[in-house]
């Protein structure tokens, strides 16, 4: 009777065997289920950045079909008057859109790609970029990891458009500065 095993064991082992596999099952789903809280919260974050930044493109693109040529008119009205009051108010009405366009830069500065990684428990502030991909990825978020290289790189495409519009308004106001000494 040397591989006779009494009922009574071979029913515990059925059991610890059962059991620990049911362990194991309820580990992963619980793993499985925190990194799909994890994903959904950074989508909803990621999702509403985006929206924030198409707001930013709407205004971006009001300032450049409204008021650039609000602007190089009023640059043109400068260059035929001799009023001073005129020409001040000329300056302030293109400080209001140079403004505008600071106050636009500073929103879409202020959409950042950390608060995507922060929705989904990730260090934002990790020393590394590096190291913070190999942790996304390790955890199973690398695609959280690539939804803010999308915000990035959005942040700065918007950012360089508001910045070559505010350089074309900079020089409206040097040319209006310029009138109003002669």
């Amino acid at each position: 009777m040397h591989g006779w095993v009494p009922p009574a064991a071979m029913v515990l082992g059925i059991a610890a065997i059962t059991g620990g596999s049911l362990y194991l099952t309820m580990r992963y789903l619980k793993a499985d289920q925190q990194r799909t809280e994890r994903v959904r919260a950074a989508r909803q974050k990621y999702k509403d950045l985006l929206g924030e930044l198409n707001e930013c493109k709407g205004l971006l693109s009001f300032i450049d079909s409204e008021s650039l040529p609000h602007a190089e008119k009023l640059v043109e009205e400068a260059k035929t008057t001799a009023d001073g009051q005129r020409l001040s108010a000329i300056g302030r009405e293109l400080f209001g859109i140079s403004d505008q366009l600071t106050r636009l830069m500073e929103k879409i500065d202020g959409v950042a790609p950390a608060l995507v990684l922060e929705a989904s428990q990730l260090d934002p502030w990790a020393e590394h970029e590096e190291e913070l991909k190999l942790d996304a990825v390790r955890t199973g978020l690398g695609q959280v990891f690539e939804m803010t290289g999308d915000i990035r790189a959005i942040r700065r495409g918007l950012i360089r458009k508001a910045e070559r519009k505010a350089q074309v308004i900079d020089g409206l106001r040097k040319t209006v500065a310029g009138v109003g000494r002669e």
